[in-house]
């Protein structure tokens, strides 16, 4: 799958991302004397950003001119996830950031980077984080965050890859602080972009595998197949095993799917099951096409060119693949080489997590506070990182849309590449719109094309 892998307790929650909704319908300017936004609701015009104001609290440091943030990533981990790499991107867009005088007279600095080994450390590490740092913001890419209520309680500008149940807010906490390249995911609501996918194709045969061992899992199996009763009851679900052991062996489940002639696989595993996944259906002569949500990594697929042949894969946000580019992604291309010369999934989400960051600040104004960049991002209802990412509607998107009555997003958007060795080749664009958009309104009529859209200022990439 792509980029880093998540183990069965936090990719489960990704892996049906085509249904995680951006909202592009509904815009408002932030309500801020200074700042107006374009029609993503990216501030573009902020007033004067070399202002200096003294005095603006914990984590900014006026003696030495600068804004602290802390990075928790689970650095150390079992399955070769590329966690660490989340904090290469934030440090690539503060560069970018300090290389054009910083932010309010400041420099942006990374005080400190923990490692939440294996996922298990995430309360402690967000504990001593917040005693220790001194940070006025956290950036964060974890197996786990069992950490997301104390951040909330403390009021921490928290900027998140998001994975992880926590994300949403809780009836005893909102969490309202808390930000990510997409808000609040949503695996049971069954959406279009899988079953549409499996149809444009000309499937008549899916399987569908997750974990036993992860609720996330099942639910995400379940999500899958509720999307293709919903949309595309003629496409059959031949074979649906979500009883899967963590690691476990998948033989069996393959020569089922062959027997019962499946042309399509959608699974609910993390990147290495996956991977053994593709060679055991190779071996036993499964020709069969893998849906990746999680397979738009360069680098990984130039260590197995041609394993992945013909597969579909997704990226979360646009792909450099794209043509025109949008300026936002020729800004990251360009710029993320200073800090590695293999980014994966993981280094533009922190680019884009970062710069969600400095667009709070100049939201915020000269006299910013932990609380106004908060408000201030709270305050956008199609947030976009200039076209990078599917818009948020920030006034709702924390919330829990798998809960009854829930607000939910209004599109349900995604990008499709198909593998050709090591190459990702982009599918069904229309040029400079690489995102294929759905009404995500459940009642809506079902649509027998997408829209094709670019949510870039220009409307291009």
């Amino acid at each position: 799958m792509r980029g880093p892998i998540r183990t069965a307790a936090a990719v489960l929650l990704a892996a049906m991302v085509a249904t995680a909704c951006g909202n592009s319908k509904s815009q408002d300017a932030a309500s801020s004397t200074t700042a107006t936004t374009s029609s993503s609701n990216t501030p573009t015009t902020i007033g004067d950003t070399t202002k200096f104001v003294a005095g603006r609290g914990p984590g900014v440091d006026d003696s030495k001119k600068e804004i602290r943030v802390a990075v928790i990533t689970s650095k150390t981990n079992p399955i070769g996830g590329k966690y660490a790499q989340y904090g290469d991107g934030v440090q690539a867009y503060f560069d970018f950031v300090n290389a054009h005088g910083g932010i309010y007279g400041r420099k942006l600095v990374i005080v400190n980077k923990r490692d939440d080994v294996v996922g298990l450390q995430n309360t402690q590490q967000v504990q001593a984080s917040l005693a220790d740092d001194n940070a006025f913001a956290t950036f964060l890419a974890t197996l786990q965050f069992t950490g997301a209520d104390l951040l909330a309680k403390a009021g921490q500008p928290t900027f998140t890859w998001n994975i992880n149940p926590e994300f949403a807010s809780t009836p005893q906490q909102s969490h309202e602080s808390i930000f990510g390249s997409l808000g609040a995911l949503c695996l049971n609501c069954g959406g279009h972009f899988i079953p549409w996918l499996a149809k444009k194709n000309g499937f008549t045969k899916v399987g569908i595998i997750a974990y036993g061992v992860s609720s996330s899992s099942k639910i995400c199996a379940a999500g899958t197949r509720a999307g293709y009763e919903k949309y595309t009851p003629d496409i059959k679900v031949a074979v649906f095993d979500d009883t899967v052991p963590f690691a476990g062996d998948l033989s069996a489940d393959v020569a089922k799917m062959k027997s019962a002639g499946v042309q399509f696989v959608n699974t609910c595993l993390d990147t290495n099951e996956v991977t053994k996944l593709q060679r055991e259906m190779k071996k036993q002569g499964l020709n069969a096409v893998q849906y990746l949500p999680n397979g738009y990594d360069h680098e990984a697929l130039k260590e197995s060119p041609g394993l992945f042949d013909n597969s579909f894969a997704i990226s979360l946000y646009s792909p450099w693949e794209v043509s025109p580019q949008s300026p936002a992604t020729k800004d990251y291309v360009d710029n993320v080489k200073s800090v590695t010369s293999a980014p994966v999934e993981l280094t533009e989400t922190g680019w884009i997590m970062g710069k969600m960051f400095v667009d709070g600040l100049k939201l915020a104004g000269p006299e910013f506070t932990k609380q106004k960049v908060v408000d201030a991002l709270n305050r956008q209802t199609a947030y976009s990182a200039d076209g990078l990412i599917v818009p948020i509607d920030w006034t709702k998107q924390h919330n829990d849309p798998q809960k009854p009555g829930a607000p939910r997003s209004n599109l349900e958007c995604s990008t499709v590449m198909k593998i050709n060795g090591s190459s990702f080749v982009p599918q069904y664009t229309e040029p400079g719109k690489p995102w294929i958009c759905f009404d995500a309104d459940p009642n809506a009529p079902i649509p027998t094309e997408p829209e094709h859209r670019s949510f870039a200022p220009g409307g291009q990439g």
